[in-house]
Protein backbone atom coordinates (compact mmCIF):
# COMPACT_ATOMS: atom_id res chain seq x y z
CA UNK A 1 0.00 0.00 0.00
CA UNK A 2 1.43 3.59 -1.06
CA UNK A 3 1.82 6.17 2.16
CA UNK A 4 -0.32 8.34 2.19
CA UNK A 5 1.54 11.21 1.85
CA UNK A 6 2.97 9.91 -1.63
CA UNK A 7 -1.35 9.84 -3.39
CA UNK A 8 -1.07 13.33 -4.45
CA UNK A 9 2.51 15.43 -5.88
CA UNK A 10 2.19 17.84 -4.92
CA UNK A 11 1.00 16.94 -1.42
CA UNK A 12 0.30 20.54 0.66
CA UNK A 13 0.69 22.18 3.89
CA UNK A 14 -0.83 25.42 3.15
CA UNK A 15 -3.82 26.50 1.44
CA UNK A 16 -3.90 26.75 -2.54
CA UNK A 17 -6.48 28.29 -4.73
CA UNK A 18 -8.51 25.33 -5.93
CA UNK A 19 -10.01 25.55 -2.20
CA UNK A 20 -9.89 29.16 -1.64
CA UNK A 21 -12.96 30.46 -0.20
CA UNK A 22 -12.86 33.25 -3.09
CA UNK A 23 -13.58 30.92 -6.05
CA UNK A 24 -17.41 31.58 -6.72
CA UNK A 25 -18.35 27.84 -6.74
CA UNK A 26 -17.18 27.49 -3.30
CA UNK A 27 -19.93 30.35 -2.21
CA UNK A 28 -21.83 29.41 0.90
CA UNK A 29 -24.61 31.62 0.60
CA UNK A 30 -27.81 31.36 2.36
CA UNK A 31 -26.09 28.61 4.23
CA UNK A 32 -25.54 27.61 8.34
CA UNK A 33 -22.77 25.85 9.28
CA UNK A 34 -22.02 24.84 12.94
CA UNK A 35 -18.80 23.15 13.80
CA UNK A 36 -17.66 21.49 17.20
CA UNK A 37 -14.68 22.76 19.23
CA UNK A 38 -14.59 25.46 16.97
CA UNK A 39 -12.64 27.82 19.67
CA UNK A 40 -9.15 27.63 18.40
CA UNK A 41 -7.04 25.29 15.80
CA UNK A 42 -8.54 23.36 12.87
CA UNK A 43 -12.42 24.03 14.03
CA UNK A 44 -11.71 28.08 14.48
CA UNK A 45 -9.87 28.17 10.68
CA UNK A 46 -12.63 25.79 9.40
CA UNK A 47 -14.93 28.31 10.89
CA UNK A 48 -13.03 31.28 9.58
CA UNK A 49 -13.41 29.57 5.76
CA UNK A 50 -16.91 29.43 5.97
CA UNK A 51 -17.02 33.10 6.95
CA UNK A 52 -14.82 33.75 3.93
CA UNK A 53 -17.06 31.90 1.67
CA UNK A 54 -20.25 33.75 2.68
CA UNK A 55 -22.33 31.45 4.65
CA UNK A 56 -25.11 33.40 6.16
CA UNK A 57 -24.55 32.52 9.75
CA UNK A 58 -21.66 30.07 11.24
CA UNK A 59 -22.32 28.92 14.72
CA UNK A 60 -19.37 28.14 16.87
CA UNK A 61 -19.44 25.27 19.40
CA UNK A 62 -17.28 24.95 22.53
CA UNK A 63 -16.73 23.72 26.03
CA UNK A 64 -15.63 27.20 27.48
CA UNK A 65 -17.86 29.61 27.46
CA UNK A 66 -15.53 32.46 27.71
CA UNK A 67 -13.39 31.12 25.05
CA UNK A 68 -16.50 30.53 22.80
CA UNK A 69 -17.71 34.08 23.12
CA UNK A 70 -14.19 35.37 22.15
CA UNK A 71 -13.56 33.20 19.05
CA UNK A 72 -17.06 34.14 18.08
CA UNK A 73 -16.71 37.98 18.95
CA UNK A 74 -13.04 37.76 16.71
CA UNK A 75 -14.77 36.28 13.85
CA UNK A 76 -17.83 38.31 13.83
CA UNK A 77 -15.44 41.72 13.86
CA UNK A 78 -13.28 40.15 10.85
CA UNK A 79 -16.79 39.25 8.42
CA UNK A 80 -19.66 42.31 9.80
CA UNK A 81 -21.77 40.98 6.59
CA UNK A 82 -21.80 36.54 8.56
CA UNK A 83 -23.89 36.53 11.49
CA UNK A 84 -21.73 34.29 14.05
CA UNK A 85 -23.06 32.76 17.13
CA UNK A 86 -20.74 31.03 19.82
CA UNK A 87 -22.64 28.34 21.79
CA UNK A 88 -21.21 26.85 24.95
CA UNK A 89 -21.51 23.19 25.00
CA UNK A 90 -20.27 20.11 26.92
CA UNK A 91 -20.94 17.31 23.64
CA UNK A 92 -19.26 14.66 25.79
CA UNK A 93 -22.99 14.98 27.61
CA UNK A 94 -26.23 13.72 26.20
CA UNK A 95 -28.54 16.25 27.72
CA UNK A 96 -26.09 19.35 26.11
CA UNK A 97 -26.68 18.12 23.15
CA UNK A 98 -30.37 17.49 23.36
CA UNK A 99 -30.65 20.93 24.26
CA UNK A 100 -28.35 22.67 21.89
CA UNK A 101 -30.63 21.52 18.84
CA UNK A 102 -34.11 21.95 20.84
CA UNK A 103 -32.76 25.56 21.46
CA UNK A 104 -31.96 25.60 17.69
CA UNK A 105 -35.33 24.40 16.43
CA UNK A 106 -36.88 27.16 19.00
CA UNK A 107 -35.32 29.88 17.21
CA UNK A 108 -36.25 27.96 13.84
CA UNK A 109 -32.64 27.51 13.03
CA UNK A 110 -31.87 25.18 10.50
CA UNK A 111 -28.08 23.79 10.69
CA UNK A 112 -27.12 22.93 6.55
CA UNK A 113 -23.77 21.85 7.22
CA UNK A 114 -22.25 20.32 10.25
CA UNK A 115 -18.75 19.86 10.88
CA UNK A 116 -17.53 17.36 14.12
CA UNK A 117 -14.36 18.87 15.05
CA UNK A 118 -14.10 17.98 19.07
CA UNK A 119 -12.20 15.43 20.40
CA UNK A 120 -10.57 14.24 23.14
CA UNK A 121 -7.24 13.08 22.68
CA UNK A 122 -6.60 9.67 25.02
CA UNK A 123 -3.75 8.85 27.45
CA UNK A 124 -0.82 7.05 26.00
CA UNK A 125 -1.64 4.13 27.72
CA UNK A 126 -2.45 0.35 26.92
CA UNK A 127 -6.28 0.06 26.10
CA UNK A 128 -5.75 -2.96 29.19
CA UNK A 129 -5.00 -0.49 31.68
CA UNK A 130 -7.99 2.90 30.72
CA UNK A 131 -11.22 0.22 30.81
CA UNK A 132 -11.48 -0.23 34.73
CA UNK A 133 -10.70 3.35 35.20
CA UNK A 134 -13.51 4.39 33.15
CA UNK A 135 -11.17 6.34 30.53
CA UNK A 136 -11.64 4.45 27.76
CA UNK A 137 -15.72 4.60 27.90
CA UNK A 138 -15.01 8.59 28.52
CA UNK A 139 -13.47 8.92 25.31
CA UNK A 140 -16.42 6.74 23.66
CA UNK A 141 -18.14 9.10 25.25
CA UNK A 142 -17.17 12.21 23.05
CA UNK A 143 -15.49 10.45 20.09
CA UNK A 144 -17.97 7.80 18.99
CA UNK A 145 -21.59 8.79 21.28
CA UNK A 146 -21.35 12.35 21.12
CA UNK A 147 -20.43 12.51 16.88
CA UNK A 148 -23.85 10.29 16.34
CA UNK A 149 -26.16 12.00 18.81
CA UNK A 150 -25.01 15.26 16.55
CA UNK A 151 -25.53 13.82 12.75
CA UNK A 152 -29.02 12.48 14.24
CA UNK A 153 -30.37 15.15 15.41
CA UNK A 154 -28.18 17.41 12.31
CA UNK A 155 -30.54 14.64 10.12
CA UNK A 156 -33.77 14.96 11.88
CA UNK A 157 -33.95 18.58 11.34
CA UNK A 158 -35.63 17.31 7.79
CA UNK A 159 -38.90 16.74 9.16
CA UNK A 160 -39.47 19.99 10.14
CA UNK A 161 -37.23 22.02 7.90
CA UNK A 162 -39.27 24.10 5.17
CA UNK A 163 -39.85 22.64 1.43
CA UNK A 164 -36.99 23.52 -0.58
CA UNK A 165 -34.54 23.76 2.42
CA UNK A 166 -30.63 23.41 1.04
CA UNK A 167 -28.82 19.99 0.76
CA UNK A 168 -27.15 18.84 4.15
CA UNK A 169 -23.65 18.46 4.42
CA UNK A 170 -21.55 16.59 7.09
CA UNK A 171 -17.55 16.19 7.42
CA UNK A 172 -16.28 14.58 10.00
CA UNK A 173 -12.93 15.25 11.45
CA UNK A 174 -11.29 11.97 11.75
CA UNK A 175 -7.67 11.25 12.03
CA UNK A 176 -4.73 9.12 10.32
CA UNK A 177 -4.62 7.32 13.58
CA UNK A 178 -7.59 5.07 11.84
CA UNK A 179 -5.29 3.39 9.22
CA UNK A 180 -1.76 4.35 10.65
CA UNK A 181 -1.53 1.71 13.43
CA UNK A 182 2.01 3.06 14.86
CA UNK A 183 0.08 6.02 15.73
CA UNK A 184 -2.85 4.24 16.81
CA UNK A 185 -0.58 2.07 19.00
CA UNK A 186 1.01 5.18 20.90
CA UNK A 187 -2.61 6.32 22.03
CA UNK A 188 -4.61 3.11 21.64
CA UNK A 189 -7.88 4.70 23.16
CA UNK A 190 -7.50 7.55 20.05
CA UNK A 191 -6.93 5.06 17.31
CA UNK A 192 -9.78 2.71 18.64
CA UNK A 193 -12.63 5.63 18.96
CA UNK A 194 -12.02 7.23 15.81
CA UNK A 195 -11.74 4.40 14.13
CA UNK A 196 -15.51 3.34 15.46
CA UNK A 197 -16.68 6.85 14.57
CA UNK A 198 -15.30 6.74 11.51
CA UNK A 199 -16.98 3.42 10.65
CA UNK A 200 -20.12 4.30 11.50
CA UNK A 201 -20.14 7.44 10.06
CA UNK A 202 -19.43 5.39 6.35
CA UNK A 203 -22.16 3.00 7.56
CA UNK A 204 -24.39 5.97 7.72
CA UNK A 205 -23.44 6.84 4.21
CA UNK A 206 -24.32 3.82 2.90
CA UNK A 207 -28.30 4.54 4.12
CA UNK A 208 -28.17 8.56 2.87
CA UNK A 209 -27.29 9.53 -0.34
CA UNK A 210 -25.40 12.45 -0.71
CA UNK A 211 -28.33 13.96 -2.36
CA UNK A 212 -29.99 14.67 0.79
CA UNK A 213 -26.81 14.57 2.74
CA UNK A 214 -23.39 14.59 1.84
CA UNK A 215 -21.02 12.70 3.97
CA UNK A 216 -17.09 12.98 4.05
CA UNK A 217 -14.47 11.84 6.83
CA UNK A 218 -11.40 13.78 6.70
CA UNK A 219 -8.10 13.70 8.11
CA UNK A 220 -7.01 17.45 8.97
CA UNK A 221 -3.34 16.77 8.77
CA UNK A 222 -0.94 17.84 11.96
CA UNK A 223 -1.60 21.23 13.36
CA UNK A 224 0.14 22.99 16.15
CA UNK A 225 -3.01 23.34 18.36
CA UNK A 226 -3.56 23.27 22.24
CA UNK A 227 -5.00 20.01 22.12
CA UNK A 228 -1.72 18.93 20.65
CA UNK A 229 0.59 20.54 22.75
CA UNK A 230 -1.89 19.19 25.83
CA UNK A 231 -0.58 15.88 24.35
CA UNK A 232 3.18 16.17 24.36
CA UNK A 233 3.81 17.62 21.68
CA UNK A 234 6.09 20.90 20.69
CA UNK A 235 6.54 22.78 17.35
CA UNK A 236 9.70 21.04 16.87
CA UNK A 237 7.75 17.05 16.84
CA UNK A 238 6.72 17.74 13.27
CA UNK A 239 6.44 19.54 10.30
CA UNK A 240 3.05 21.23 11.16
CA UNK A 241 0.58 22.05 8.35
CA UNK A 242 -0.99 25.79 8.33
CA UNK A 243 -4.29 25.79 10.20
CA UNK A 244 -5.97 27.27 6.94
CA UNK A 245 -5.28 24.00 4.62
CA UNK A 246 -7.18 21.51 6.39
CA UNK A 247 -10.08 24.70 7.17
CA UNK A 248 -10.50 25.24 3.16
CA UNK A 249 -10.56 21.28 2.54
CA UNK A 250 -13.52 21.14 4.78
CA UNK A 251 -15.04 24.11 2.76
CA UNK A 252 -14.07 22.40 -0.35
CA UNK A 253 -15.69 19.07 1.04
CA UNK A 254 -19.09 21.11 1.40
CA UNK A 255 -19.44 21.55 -2.38
CA UNK A 256 -21.00 20.03 -5.06
CA UNK A 257 -17.30 18.96 -6.21
CA UNK A 258 -17.02 16.72 -3.71
CA UNK A 259 -19.98 14.54 -4.09
CA UNK A 260 -17.93 11.69 -5.57
CA UNK A 261 -16.20 11.16 -1.55
CA UNK A 262 -19.11 10.52 -0.26
CA UNK A 263 -18.61 8.19 2.51
CA UNK A 264 -14.68 7.95 1.89
CA UNK A 265 -12.27 8.95 4.09
CA UNK A 266 -9.57 11.78 2.50
CA UNK A 267 -6.52 13.38 3.97
CA UNK A 268 -6.72 17.46 4.07
CA UNK A 269 -3.08 17.46 2.17
CA UNK A 270 -4.40 15.89 -0.83
CA UNK A 271 -4.04 18.08 -3.75
CA UNK A 272 -7.85 18.24 -4.72
CA UNK A 273 -7.01 18.73 -8.65
CA UNK A 274 -5.88 15.44 -8.50
CA UNK A 275 -8.47 13.98 -6.47
CA UNK A 276 -10.85 15.09 -9.09
CA UNK A 277 -9.60 13.68 -12.09
CA UNK A 278 -6.80 11.29 -13.14
CA UNK A 279 -5.71 7.96 -11.38
CA UNK A 280 -7.10 8.49 -7.66
CA UNK A 281 -10.60 9.38 -9.46
CA UNK A 282 -10.41 6.03 -11.71
CA UNK A 283 -9.91 4.35 -7.97
CA UNK A 284 -12.68 5.61 -6.51
CA UNK A 285 -14.70 5.41 -9.23
CA UNK A 286 -14.31 2.09 -10.19
CA UNK A 287 -13.92 0.62 -6.35
CA UNK A 288 -16.73 1.44 -3.76
CA UNK A 289 -14.50 0.58 -1.07
CA UNK A 290 -11.27 2.76 -1.85
CA UNK A 291 -10.50 5.11 1.43
CA UNK A 292 -13.30 3.47 3.41
CA UNK A 293 -12.59 1.47 6.34
CA UNK A 294 -12.46 -2.11 6.34
CA UNK A 295 -11.01 -5.07 5.72
CA UNK A 296 -9.26 -5.67 2.26
CA UNK A 297 -8.31 -9.21 0.77
CA UNK A 298 -11.19 -11.01 2.43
Amino acid sequence: MEPAWTMTDPFHRAPYPTISPLRPELSQAGRTMLVTGGNEGIGFAIAKAFEQANAARVIILGRRAEATKNSAAQIAQQYPRVEVQGLTCDISKSADIDELWASLGRQAIVVDILVLNAVVISESKPILATISSGKLWQDFDTNVKAQLQMIEHFHAQDKVAAKGANQKVFINVSSYAIHEWKVAAEKPGYGLTKSAATLAIQLIAQDVPPEEMQIVSMNPGGVFTRAAKAAGYTEESFQWNHPDLPGQFALWLASSEAKFLHGRFVWAEWDVDQLKSGVLRKKIDEDSYHFKVGVRGL
